[in-house]
């Protein structure tokens, strides 16, 4: 895994055919189950995997985490993924390390989580991109929101999700390893 920018630099952007494994087990530190309480009082719940050789649209393979993710407020559910999803599971299918530009390195304590999503009782195809940043004792991730992509019309941003670009949304904490 941590040499996939090397190898897709050295084959002209191209990384197909390749298996990114992670040999030093990065991903597991990561996975486990995980609870916290969100941005306007909501519940998240998560458990995270590490799946092993993941394929990436029929181009490579790579050891990815996989997310499977409950966000409720008063007991109602408030997101259904709907989209990019493991093979035969509920898991969502991770993207990877973040590039650290200014180091010319993988942050291997920030992971990439992107996840089509609805609400529980309207869906509708919106794309966001978290960010799952581990702490150094590796019982807390805060879940800080990216990007937000709207499937052929405007963003709507769900509450849950209604922080600044790069702002903390929630803060998780092992449960269960």
């Amino acid at each position: 895994m941590r040499d996939f920018t090397r190898v897709s630099d050295n084959n002209r952007g191209n990384p197909e055919g390749y298996y990114f494994e992670d040999r030093h087990h990065d991903l597991d530190k990561f996975a486990g189950e995980w609870e916290g309480t969100g941005f306007g009082d909501h519940q998240w719940r998560a458990r995270i995997i590490v799946q092993k050789k993941a394929n990436y649209y029929d181009s490579y393979w790579y050891d990815a985490l996989g997310l499977e993710l409950s966000i409720t407020k008063n007991g109602k559910a408030c997101i259904t993924p709907t989209d990019s999803f493991l093979p035969g599971t509920s898991f969502i299918q991770g993207w990877g390390f973040v590039w650290d530009r200014e180091k010319s390195s993988l942050q291997l304590n920030v992971y990439r989580m992107p996840f089509f999503y609805g609400k529980a009782d309207k869906p509708y195809q919106e794309l966001a991109n978290v960010l799952l940043c581990l702490n150094a004792a590796h019982d807390t991730i805060v879940v800080r929101r990216s990007h937000l992509v709207g499937i052929d019309r405007p963003v709507i941003i769900p509450d849950y999700l209604s922080v600044p670009y790069d702002a903390e949304v929630c803060t998780l904490r092992r449960v269960k390893k």
